[in-house]
């Protein structure tokens, strides 16, 4: 894991290497600015740290497009907020040992954020999620894909199939892909890539 911390840090990430989520959590509070207004992704990595807990607390500034109640259109608005957020928390999909992080998603907000448009993109990844290269990133991507759109209740083929197809569902999780190999050298304090010696998320 070490060698992958450097790997990300030759790529011009932030990379630091957490023990546990209880660490992983710490650190990751401690990067956000004072004030900042905060977006995030949905990542079970997140609420299983413990970092959504808090985010959604009241301690901070948090554009929370999951509040319950709210309409589909406001949930939409705070999609969109949290693209011009301070700070935006996700995870990733997978991570390759080359330093590559790899992610796909339904909507397209969660990628769009990441690449570009938050000041600070803070990712917390569980081991689980590394992957030799970027083929093992879309092999490992093809077998999570069913596991969550059944545990999102969706109604889509590899639900039954646990086959990952091009399948024409509307309710499909898996539209948008996104690859992100480095960062330009003047981005090197964007985004910040918390690895945690611990299997989180799916």
């Amino acid at each position: 894991m070490e060698k992958l911390i450097q790997k990300l840090k030759e790529k011009n990430f932030q990379a630091y290497l957490a023990q546990d989520s209880k660490e992983a959590k710490k650190i990751a509070l401690a990067l956000i600015p004072e004030r900042a207004t905060i977006g995030m992704g949905n990542s079970l990595t997140l609420r299983e740290t413990g970092i959504f807990d808090e985010l959604v607390s009241g301690k901070y500034k948090v554009i929370n497009q999951f509040e319950k109640g709210i309409s589909r259109e406001e949930n939409l608005q705070r999609r969109k907020n949290g693209l011009l957020a301070d700070v935006y928390f996700s995870s990733v999909n997978a991570l390759t040992q080359e330093g590559a992080l790899v992610n796909i998603d339904g909507k397209g907000n969660r990628i769009a954020a990441i690449n570009f448009g938050p000041d600070k993109v803070i990712l917390v990844v569980g081991k689980n999620k590394v992957v030799d290269n970027e083929e093992g990133a879309w092999q490992r991507l093809k077998k999570a894909a069913p596991v969550l759109a059944k545990k999102l209740g969706r109604k889509t083929p590899c639900v039954e199939t646990e086959i990952c197809s091009d399948c024409k569902s509307p309710q499909r999780i898996c539209r948008f892909y996104s690859v992100i190999r480095s960062q330009m050298p003047d981005d090197r304090d964007r985004i910040h890539v918390i690895l945690v010696n611990e299997d989180l998320g799916i």
